[in-house]
């Protein structure tokens, strides 16, 4: 069908409200933050509650013409891209959000923007811990659909892990809910976690209802410069502190540099303390003190203006057209890894951050002559440490490759295949995404 046509027929069924085919809205709307995939939207759809998406999915089906679930569209990997002629669907006008102060709980649909669900978290005195750099503009279902983790994973975990319930409008229109009001509940699988991670690929999540945690009576935050990755591993990760640690956030001397920072240590660390008791936050300062290292305690302001720094760096090197990788290792061999990293690097066109708790390395490669090479290499350093490519940023339609590369996620493969067949026999949703 040609796009023009298919533009004509969602315009007569859906009106001009809700279909918008304007060449500003198919540019701002037809991609993610990934540039490396060309974008070429049929029509962007603004659905404004769930008929609508049942609605159009069930026109989709009808036409087998596939349509891509848009969130903030803050991904890297062309997940949310439409390179086919899909019909984008954003969620945009999907942002109500509802608090159950029985349950100390936030219901919201999917659209709702993330910064605006942690506000409504605080206004109601409680934490919602999404933490990571595009938290302005990306949304709670786009945090789902891709698993999203960030700086507070070692405490709080993933997004999905404070996930009470999800509503799902599957590709044969049906609306589902799926529950999860109990600790232990052998009623077979936990189904949710097919959307975790799916990238709207097995469904369009509509609702979801998130846990929230109580404030911390005290907070500290410590700067460190150090040169051995296994000073904070074994001597503050590995001990009782750990209880206490809700953010542990890394970055070497190149990204030092780019704050105009000589480099004075291989790391900076930057640690944030959350506890009910002071004594315990204490306890941790003394045996922070002891270490052999430039530690420094930071006031308010002070902690404001690093962890500003920490979510500007990978600002900064989107700004340097830095290619990303996305890696997570087993943290026993982290220190192995960044080490092997800069023997590959002796240009050093290299950049890592991440999070230090959970052995999750953002790998930026700036480099205009040798970027296949290190890419191919890390990659391969990757596998040989049994790592994965894609610790939180999804594989979309970038990192396809790696079902290939990494053979020890063939079985994984096959069965997504299954699960997509049996889910989404038309291949309407999503269909570039995880697969050729």
């Amino acid at each position: 069908m040609m796009v023009s046509d298919v533009a004509d027929l969602l315009i007569k069924e859906f009106g001009e409200k809700k279909i918008k085919i304007s060449k500003d809205y198919l540019d701002k709307y037809g991609r993610d933050w990934y540039k490396g995939i060309e974008a070429r939207p049929s029509a962007i759809f603004f659905p404004e509650d769930e008929k609508d998406i049942r609605d159009l999915i069930i026109f989709a089906n009808k036409h087998k013409h596939p349509i891509v679930p848009s969130g903030g569209r803050t991904g890297l990997n062309g997940g949310a891209t439409a390179a086919n002629n899909e019909i984008v669907v954003s969620s945009e006008k999907l942002n109500k959000i509802q608090w159950l102060s029985d349950r100390n709980q936030i219901k919201c649909q999917s659209g709702v923007i993330t910064d605006n669900a942690k506000e409504f978290a605080l206004e109601n005195n409680r934490l919602l811990p999404i933490s990571f750099s595009a938290t302005s503009s990306s949304t709670i279902g786009g945090n789902l659909a891709t698993n999203a983790a960030g700086a507070k994973f070692i405490r709080y975990g993933a997004t999905k892990e404070y996930v009470a319930s999800i509503k799902v409008v599957l590709a044969s229109g049906e609306l589902i809910e799926l529950r999860k009001d109990v600790l232990k509940d052998a009623t077979g699988p936990n189904l949710m976690e097919l959307f975790f991670g799916s990238e709207g690929a097995l469904g369009f999540i509509t609702e979801v209802t998130l846990n929230t945690f109580p404030l911390p009576a005290y907070t500290e935050n410590i700067l460190i410069n150090f040169n051995d990755i296994n000073l904070i591993q074994e001597k503050i990760l590995k001990t009782n502190n750990k209880n206490i640690i809700s953010a542990v956030e890394f970055w070497d001397s190149n990204c030092q540099k780019l704050f105009n920072k000589e480099k004075n240590n291989n790391y900076e660390v930057l640690i944030e303390l959350a506890a009910d008791s002071e004594t315990e936050i204490n306890k941790c300062l003394e045996d922070i003190a002891n270490l052999n290292a430039d530690v420094s305690l930071l006031n308010s302001k002070q902690t404001n203006e690093l962890w500003s720094k920490r979510e500007e760096i990978p600002v900064k090197l989107a700004d340097l057209n830095a290619y990303k990788l996305d890696i997570c290792i087993p943290i026993k061999n982290l220190k192995s890894y960044l080490n092997e990293i800069y023997k590959i690097d002796l240009d050093k066109e290299v950049y890592c951050f991440g999070h230090l708790g959970d052995g999750n390395v953002h790998v930026n490669i700036v480099s205009d002559t040798n970027l296949e090479e290190l890419k191919s290499k890390i990659y391969e350093l990757t596998i040989s440490l049994n790592g994965s490519p894609s610790a939180e940023h999804g594989i979309g339609q970038r990192k396809k490759h790696i079902w290939a590369d990494f053979s020890y996620y063939s079985d994984k493969l096959k069965l997504l295949k299954s699960l997509k067949k049996s889910m989404d026999p038309n291949n309407i949703l999503c269909p570039k995404v995880f697969f050729n």
